[in-house]
Protein backbone atom coordinates (compact mmCIF):
# COMPACT_ATOMS: atom_id res chain seq x y z
CA UNK A 1 0.00 0.00 0.00
CA UNK A 2 1.30 3.43 -0.94
CA UNK A 3 2.37 5.58 1.95
CA UNK A 4 0.54 8.91 2.33
CA UNK A 5 2.58 11.86 1.12
CA UNK A 6 3.62 14.15 3.92
CA UNK A 7 3.35 17.85 3.09
CA UNK A 8 5.38 20.22 5.20
CA UNK A 9 3.46 23.33 6.27
CA UNK A 10 4.37 26.58 4.53
CA UNK A 11 6.10 29.12 6.75
CA UNK A 12 3.86 32.11 7.25
CA UNK A 13 5.27 35.42 6.06
CA UNK A 14 6.45 37.79 8.77
CA UNK A 15 4.59 41.03 9.46
CA UNK A 16 7.71 42.89 8.30
CA UNK A 17 7.51 41.19 4.90
CA UNK A 18 3.78 41.85 4.62
CA UNK A 19 4.26 45.50 5.59
CA UNK A 20 7.03 45.82 3.01
CA UNK A 21 4.64 44.40 0.41
CA UNK A 22 1.94 46.95 1.32
CA UNK A 23 4.31 49.91 1.13
CA UNK A 24 5.86 48.68 -2.12
CA UNK A 25 2.38 48.17 -3.60
CA UNK A 26 1.52 51.73 -2.61
CA UNK A 27 4.62 53.34 -4.17
CA UNK A 28 5.32 50.79 -6.96
CA UNK A 29 8.97 51.68 -6.59
CA UNK A 30 11.62 50.02 -4.42
CA UNK A 31 13.51 53.26 -3.80
CA UNK A 32 10.40 55.13 -2.63
CA UNK A 33 9.30 52.18 -0.49
CA UNK A 34 12.76 51.96 1.11
CA UNK A 35 12.67 55.67 1.94
CA UNK A 36 9.23 55.27 3.56
CA UNK A 37 10.38 52.25 5.58
CA UNK A 38 13.74 53.84 6.46
CA UNK A 39 15.72 50.87 5.14
CA UNK A 40 17.88 50.26 2.09
CA UNK A 41 16.46 49.55 -1.34
CA UNK A 42 18.19 46.18 -1.29
CA UNK A 43 16.47 45.25 1.98
CA UNK A 44 13.04 45.95 0.54
CA UNK A 45 13.85 44.04 -2.65
CA UNK A 46 15.02 41.03 -0.63
CA UNK A 47 11.88 41.07 1.56
CA UNK A 48 9.66 41.06 -1.52
CA UNK A 49 11.74 38.32 -3.14
CA UNK A 50 11.53 36.20 0.03
CA UNK A 51 7.75 36.72 0.16
CA UNK A 52 7.36 35.70 -3.48
CA UNK A 53 9.46 32.58 -2.91
CA UNK A 54 7.35 31.59 0.11
CA UNK A 55 4.09 32.07 -1.80
CA UNK A 56 5.54 30.60 -4.99
CA UNK A 57 3.94 33.38 -7.03
CA UNK A 58 5.16 36.59 -8.62
CA UNK A 59 3.62 39.63 -6.89
CA UNK A 60 5.28 42.38 -8.95
CA UNK A 61 6.40 42.84 -12.52
CA UNK A 62 9.75 44.60 -12.59
CA UNK A 63 10.19 47.38 -15.17
CA UNK A 64 12.96 49.86 -15.91
CA UNK A 65 10.87 52.71 -14.46
CA UNK A 66 9.25 50.93 -11.56
CA UNK A 67 6.86 48.12 -10.68
CA UNK A 68 3.34 46.93 -11.40
CA UNK A 69 1.28 44.45 -9.44
CA UNK A 70 0.63 41.10 -11.10
CA UNK A 71 -2.91 39.64 -11.01
CA UNK A 72 -1.83 37.58 -7.99
CA UNK A 73 -0.40 40.70 -6.37
CA UNK A 74 -3.68 42.55 -6.90
CA UNK A 75 -5.54 39.60 -5.37
CA UNK A 76 -3.18 39.44 -2.40
CA UNK A 77 -3.20 43.19 -1.58
CA UNK A 78 -6.68 43.59 0.04
CA UNK A 79 -6.19 40.33 1.96
CA UNK A 80 -2.95 41.61 3.50
CA UNK A 81 -4.56 44.96 4.31
CA UNK A 82 -7.37 43.18 6.13
CA UNK A 83 -5.05 40.86 8.08
CA UNK A 84 -2.73 43.64 9.27
CA UNK A 85 -5.67 45.87 10.20
CA UNK A 86 -7.24 43.12 12.30
CA UNK A 87 -3.87 42.39 13.91
CA UNK A 88 -3.43 46.06 14.84
CA UNK A 89 -6.93 46.12 16.36
CA UNK A 90 -6.12 43.03 18.42
CA UNK A 91 -2.85 44.54 19.68
CA UNK A 92 -4.58 47.81 20.60
CA UNK A 93 -7.36 45.99 22.43
CA UNK A 94 -5.00 43.86 24.54
CA UNK A 95 -2.34 46.50 25.24
CA UNK A 96 -4.68 49.27 26.41
CA UNK A 97 -5.96 49.23 29.98
CA UNK A 98 -9.01 51.24 28.91
CA UNK A 99 -11.52 50.03 26.37
CA UNK A 100 -10.86 51.92 23.14
CA UNK A 101 -13.12 52.85 20.24
CA UNK A 102 -11.68 54.31 17.05
CA UNK A 103 -14.21 56.52 15.28
CA UNK A 104 -13.79 58.12 11.84
CA UNK A 105 -15.90 61.12 10.81
CA UNK A 106 -15.91 63.86 8.16
CA UNK A 107 -14.27 67.05 9.37
CA UNK A 108 -17.44 69.07 8.71
CA UNK A 109 -19.45 67.15 11.35
CA UNK A 110 -16.92 67.68 14.17
CA UNK A 111 -18.74 70.62 15.77
CA UNK A 112 -21.99 68.60 15.88
CA UNK A 113 -20.28 65.45 17.15
CA UNK A 114 -17.81 66.73 19.77
CA UNK A 115 -20.35 67.74 22.46
CA UNK A 116 -21.85 64.25 22.27
CA UNK A 117 -18.44 62.60 22.57
CA UNK A 118 -17.39 64.83 25.47
CA UNK A 119 -20.55 64.06 27.45
CA UNK A 120 -20.10 60.35 26.66
CA UNK A 121 -16.51 60.42 27.95
CA UNK A 122 -17.65 62.08 31.18
CA UNK A 123 -20.35 59.46 31.70
CA UNK A 124 -18.05 56.55 30.72
CA UNK A 125 -14.45 57.40 31.72
CA UNK A 126 -13.49 53.73 31.34
CA UNK A 127 -13.92 54.02 27.55
CA UNK A 128 -11.57 55.99 25.31
CA UNK A 129 -13.03 57.29 22.04
CA UNK A 130 -10.34 58.25 19.53
CA UNK A 131 -11.80 60.52 16.83
CA UNK A 132 -10.13 60.75 13.43
CA UNK A 133 -11.28 63.66 11.27
CA UNK A 134 -11.11 62.93 7.55
CA UNK A 135 -11.92 64.58 4.24
CA UNK A 136 -13.09 61.26 2.76
CA UNK A 137 -16.74 60.55 3.57
CA UNK A 138 -16.60 56.75 3.32
CA UNK A 139 -14.94 53.93 5.24
CA UNK A 140 -13.60 50.43 4.62
CA UNK A 141 -13.56 48.47 7.86
CA UNK A 142 -11.59 45.70 6.16
CA UNK A 143 -8.59 47.93 5.39
CA UNK A 144 -8.94 50.82 7.89
CA UNK A 145 -8.38 50.48 11.67
CA UNK A 146 -11.75 51.91 12.75
CA UNK A 147 -14.50 50.41 14.89
CA UNK A 148 -17.17 52.83 13.65
CA UNK A 149 -17.58 55.78 11.30
CA UNK A 150 -19.89 58.54 10.21
CA UNK A 151 -20.46 58.49 6.46
CA UNK A 152 -22.04 61.07 4.17
CA UNK A 153 -23.90 59.60 1.21
CA UNK A 154 -27.16 59.35 -0.72
CA UNK A 155 -27.67 55.75 0.43
CA UNK A 156 -26.46 53.97 3.56
CA UNK A 157 -23.34 51.85 3.10
CA UNK A 158 -24.49 48.33 2.27
CA UNK A 159 -21.48 46.00 2.27
CA UNK A 160 -20.95 44.25 5.60
CA UNK A 161 -22.12 47.24 7.65
CA UNK A 162 -25.01 48.24 9.87
CA UNK A 163 -26.06 51.87 9.38
CA UNK A 164 -28.21 54.33 11.33
CA UNK A 165 -29.43 57.59 9.81
CA UNK A 166 -28.38 60.60 11.87
CA UNK A 167 -29.99 63.40 9.84
CA UNK A 168 -30.73 64.52 6.30
CA UNK A 169 -28.79 67.39 4.79
CA UNK A 170 -30.67 70.67 4.18
CA UNK A 171 -28.72 73.44 2.49
CA UNK A 172 -29.11 77.19 2.80
CA UNK A 173 -26.87 80.24 2.34
CA UNK A 174 -25.28 81.40 5.59
CA UNK A 175 -22.99 84.26 6.54
CA UNK A 176 -21.86 86.55 9.33
CA UNK A 177 -24.50 89.07 10.44
CA UNK A 178 -21.87 91.77 9.92
CA UNK A 179 -21.84 91.12 6.16
CA UNK A 180 -25.10 92.97 5.53
CA UNK A 181 -24.76 95.75 8.10
CA UNK A 182 -28.19 97.09 8.92
CA UNK A 183 -30.00 95.67 5.89
CA UNK A 184 -33.23 93.88 6.71
CA UNK A 185 -33.64 90.17 6.09
CA UNK A 186 -34.22 88.43 3.81
CA UNK A 187 -31.79 90.20 1.50
CA UNK A 188 -33.01 90.93 -2.02
CA UNK A 189 -31.99 88.14 -4.38
CA UNK A 190 -30.99 90.73 -6.98
CA UNK A 191 -28.19 91.82 -4.63
CA UNK A 192 -26.84 88.30 -4.12
CA UNK A 193 -24.22 88.50 -6.87
CA UNK A 194 -22.51 91.49 -5.20
CA UNK A 195 -21.12 89.29 -2.43
CA UNK A 196 -18.34 86.72 -2.52
CA UNK A 197 -19.67 83.18 -2.83
CA UNK A 198 -17.75 80.60 -0.78
CA UNK A 199 -17.62 77.06 -2.17
CA UNK A 200 -16.72 73.66 -0.68
CA UNK A 201 -16.52 71.80 -4.01
CA UNK A 202 -14.72 72.52 -7.31
CA UNK A 203 -18.05 72.22 -9.16
CA UNK A 204 -19.79 74.77 -6.90
CA UNK A 205 -22.48 72.10 -6.60
CA UNK A 206 -24.07 73.26 -3.32
CA UNK A 207 -24.65 76.77 -4.66
CA UNK A 208 -25.96 75.40 -7.97
CA UNK A 209 -28.41 73.09 -6.18
CA UNK A 210 -29.80 75.89 -4.00
CA UNK A 211 -30.09 78.39 -6.89
CA UNK A 212 -31.83 75.85 -9.13
CA UNK A 213 -34.26 74.91 -6.37
CA UNK A 214 -35.42 78.50 -5.83
CA UNK A 215 -35.51 79.21 -9.57
CA UNK A 216 -32.85 81.90 -9.46
CA UNK A 217 -32.32 83.55 -12.85
CA UNK A 218 -30.12 86.46 -11.77
CA UNK A 219 -26.43 87.17 -12.05
CA UNK A 220 -23.86 84.85 -10.52
CA UNK A 221 -21.17 86.17 -8.21
CA UNK A 222 -18.20 87.99 -9.67
CA UNK A 223 -16.04 86.96 -6.70
CA UNK A 224 -15.76 83.26 -5.76
CA UNK A 225 -13.55 81.48 -3.25
CA UNK A 226 -13.15 77.70 -3.03
CA UNK A 227 -12.13 75.65 0.02
CA UNK A 228 -11.14 72.02 0.48
CA UNK A 229 -13.95 71.23 2.96
CA UNK A 230 -17.37 72.50 4.00
CA UNK A 231 -16.23 73.41 7.50
CA UNK A 232 -13.50 75.67 6.06
CA UNK A 233 -16.03 77.42 3.81
CA UNK A 234 -18.43 77.97 6.72
CA UNK A 235 -15.55 79.17 8.92
CA UNK A 236 -14.72 81.78 6.28
CA UNK A 237 -18.38 82.83 6.27
CA UNK A 238 -18.32 83.27 10.06
CA UNK A 239 -15.32 85.57 9.65
CA UNK A 240 -17.24 87.74 7.18
CA UNK A 241 -15.43 86.79 3.98
CA UNK A 242 -18.60 85.96 2.05
CA UNK A 243 -21.64 83.68 1.85
CA UNK A 244 -21.41 79.89 2.03
CA UNK A 245 -24.11 77.34 1.31
CA UNK A 246 -23.97 74.97 4.26
CA UNK A 247 -25.93 72.32 6.12
CA UNK A 248 -28.40 73.91 8.55
CA UNK A 249 -28.08 71.12 11.14
CA UNK A 250 -24.29 71.30 11.24
CA UNK A 251 -24.41 75.09 11.53
CA UNK A 252 -27.06 75.13 14.29
CA UNK A 253 -24.66 76.00 17.12
CA UNK A 254 -23.27 78.99 15.20
CA UNK A 255 -26.80 80.06 14.23
CA UNK A 256 -27.98 79.87 17.85
CA UNK A 257 -24.93 81.83 19.02
CA UNK A 258 -25.47 84.54 16.41
CA UNK A 259 -22.18 83.88 14.64
CA UNK A 260 -24.13 82.97 11.51
CA UNK A 261 -27.44 84.05 10.01
CA UNK A 262 -29.56 82.67 7.17
CA UNK A 263 -30.16 85.61 4.83
CA UNK A 264 -32.80 83.60 2.90
CA UNK A 265 -35.52 81.32 4.33
CA UNK A 266 -35.31 78.59 1.69
CA UNK A 267 -33.77 75.30 2.89
CA UNK A 268 -33.08 72.80 0.14
CA UNK A 269 -32.72 69.02 0.66
CA UNK A 270 -29.56 67.79 -1.04
CA UNK A 271 -30.69 64.17 -1.14
CA UNK A 272 -27.75 63.12 1.05
CA UNK A 273 -27.62 62.03 4.69
CA UNK A 274 -25.18 61.40 7.49
CA UNK A 275 -25.04 57.79 8.71
CA UNK A 276 -23.48 56.25 11.80
CA UNK A 277 -22.08 52.88 10.72
CA UNK A 278 -20.23 49.91 12.16
CA UNK A 279 -19.22 46.47 10.86
CA UNK A 280 -22.10 44.05 10.49
CA UNK A 281 -20.90 41.86 13.34
CA UNK A 282 -21.89 41.64 16.97
CA UNK A 283 -20.64 44.92 18.51
CA UNK A 284 -18.70 44.96 21.75
CA UNK A 285 -20.54 46.45 24.76
CA UNK A 286 -18.53 49.69 24.60
CA UNK A 287 -19.50 50.31 20.99
CA UNK A 288 -23.15 49.62 21.79
CA UNK A 289 -23.01 52.20 24.59
CA UNK A 290 -21.49 54.81 22.24
CA UNK A 291 -24.07 54.19 19.52
CA UNK A 292 -26.94 54.40 22.02
CA UNK A 293 -25.51 57.68 23.33
CA UNK A 294 -25.11 59.33 19.90
CA UNK A 295 -28.48 58.05 18.70
CA UNK A 296 -30.34 58.96 21.91
CA UNK A 297 -31.88 62.06 20.29
CA UNK A 298 -32.20 60.50 16.83
CA UNK A 299 -35.37 58.48 16.49
CA UNK A 300 -34.16 56.08 13.80
CA UNK A 301 -33.93 52.33 13.46
CA UNK A 302 -31.07 50.44 11.87
CA UNK A 303 -31.22 50.80 8.08
CA UNK A 304 -29.11 47.79 7.13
Amino acid sequence: MAQPKMVSPMRLPSTRELHAFLITAEHLNFTAAAKHLNVTQGAVSRQIQTLEEQLRVRLFQRHARGLTLTPKGLEFLPLVQQVLTQLQKAVDQVSNEKQQIKLKAPSCITAWLLPKLMSFQQAHPEIDVELTSAIMHSVSFASEPFDAAICYAEQPPQKDTKAFRLFDEYLSPMCSPSLFGRESLPVELDALHKYTWLHATPQHSDWKLWLEHIGYQGQVAVQNQRFATLDLAVSAAIQGFGIAVGDVTLAQQDLNAGRLILPYPQRVPSGKCYYLVRPNTAPNPSLTLLFDWILSDVSQQALT
